[in-house]
């Protein structure tokens, strides 16, 4: 268990970066071959020599020694080379030795730009390793010299069973969230940087911001009469690694359908407080209900923002007034996996819940796409969502199709239907 716990944990110093699968094409010469690296992170107050430690991706063990290539400065004289010595705070990049090579083909070459001061490290060998796979766990440990033994890893090297190492795509690199934190799946991350990596730099986890819409709903599921009060709550979730400090939500009523807020159309910006990663923050609004079937959007503002393609969500106000058992909370949706309404809730209100509820989908030729839900209601109001899939599990194709209910008790029975878009990018 204590060799377990040593691989496991950050040590004094610490794997942050690693990329496994450089851009380009792979074979001798190429970019894959020769832009490989390692990046390591002194978290101490004491500068350490990492001269003879020892580098392994699981095939092969290679010693670190200082790089001496000079070339590499005429692009960059702020880097630290011919030197073993990682200063507090530092960051050190073990390069494949063939990063600078001369007959380089392929593209790509020397790449990268590398943070201010970086040291620049390499191995005793031609690869690191026997050539880092999108698979291979790193393992470094220090230098016997020392009398003790310094340990830090990427890819939970003891546990082959989990999700890393794996290919985080071409020319992007796994960067670690904490550099204190431990080995594990949930501490690494797929560069969000567009240069698809970040070597010698803080790694884009510890400025990547991502706040995204991430529900609105009405406060009461029942259909409210036109010219009545309502109550619409957004909640907004922060999803990216840092605190978002400034941010606000603009909610509008969308009374002719051009998604965007006009002269006339409610218009409430509400601002947000300082929402730290993980978080969740709830805001609400008073309305009054429209007397037509109207959008109500809500748009998020947040500078700096990393992903805005989730910003944005709508729901469908349907006015009460009739006896319909059901509404939609939007008019069409777009199951496509970028995030933005990817279901679709059906909302009912049963007579009362003695009976039994069939919901279903059919497309315009009349056959039937997918069953939502079939047997006893478990309340007389709920919700019952659909994520676009038939029932066989395959997603359905773009199109307008119907929403059925049909609700049987004591031997009579009642059904509705509404229209439903479902589009595909």
């Amino acid at each position: 268990m204590p060799v377990l716990l040593a691989l496991f944990a950050a040590g004094r110093i610490v794997v942050t970066e690693v990329m496994a699968n450089p851009a380009g094409a792979s074979g001798a010469h190429m970019p894959e071959d020769r832009n490989e690296f390692v990046e390591l992170y002194n978290p101490t107050g004491s500068p350490i020599d990492l001269y003879n430690w020892t580098i392994s991706d699981g095939d092969a063990e290679d010693v670190i020694i200082a790089w001496s290539d000079s070339s590499l400065l005429s692009s960059d004289p702020t880097l630290i080379i011919s030197y073993t010595w990682l200063n507090p705070g530092c960051y050190a990049v073990v390069l494949d030795p063939e990063y600078t090579d001369t007959a380089a083909t392929g593209g790509f070459v020397m790449p990268y730009r590398f943070g201010a001061g970086t040291l620049i490290l390499t191995v005793g060998n031609t690869t690191i390793g026997n050539g880092l796979a999108a698979s291979d766990p790193v393992t470094v440990v220090s230098s016997s010299a020392y009398g003790y033994e310094d340990t830090s890893t990427f890819g939970t090297p003891l546990d082959p069973s989990d999700t890393i190492p794996c290919d985080a795509g071409d020319g992007i690199s796994w960067e670690r969230i904490d550099s204190t934190g431990l080995d594990v799946v949930s501490n690494w991350l797929a560069c969000r940087d567009t240069a698809g990596c970040t070597p010698g730099a803080p790694n884009s986890a510890a400025t990547f911001l991502d706040l995204a819409v991430a529900g609105i709903a009405l406060s009461d599921s029942a259909a409210t009469r036109p010219g009545e009060p309502l109550f619409a709550a957004t909640v907004v979730s922060n999803s990216g690694f840092r605190t978002a400090d400034s941010w606000n939500i603009r909610l509008f009523l969308d009374r002719n359908g051009d998604a965007s807020p006009d002269a006339g159309e409610l218009d409430t910006t509400l601002v947000g407080r300082p929402l730290a990663r993980g978080q969740d923050a709830t805001l609400s609004v008073r309305l009054t209900c429209p007397f037509a079937k109207t959008d109500l959007w809500a748009e998020l503002v947040c500078p700096g923002d990393g992903g805005s393609s989730n910003n944005n969500m709508r729901l469908t106000i349907m006015p009460g007034g009739s006896d319909r058992m059901f509404d939609l909370n939007l008019s069409s949706f777009s199951p496509d996996g970028d995030g933005f309404e990817e279901s679709l809730a059906v909302l009912y209100r049963l007579p009362d819940a003695k009976g039994t509820l069939r919901v279903t989908v059919y497309n315009l030729g009349g056959r039937q796409v997918a069953t939502l839900f079939s047997g006893r209601p478990p309340a007389q109001r709920g919700v019952v969502g659909w994520n676009g899939l038939s029932s066989a599990g395959a997603p359905a194709p773009t199109g307008i199709y119907a929403v059925c209910i049909e609700y049987r008790n004591s031997g009579s029975t009642r059904t509705d239907k509404l229209p439903v878009v479902l589009w595909r990018r």
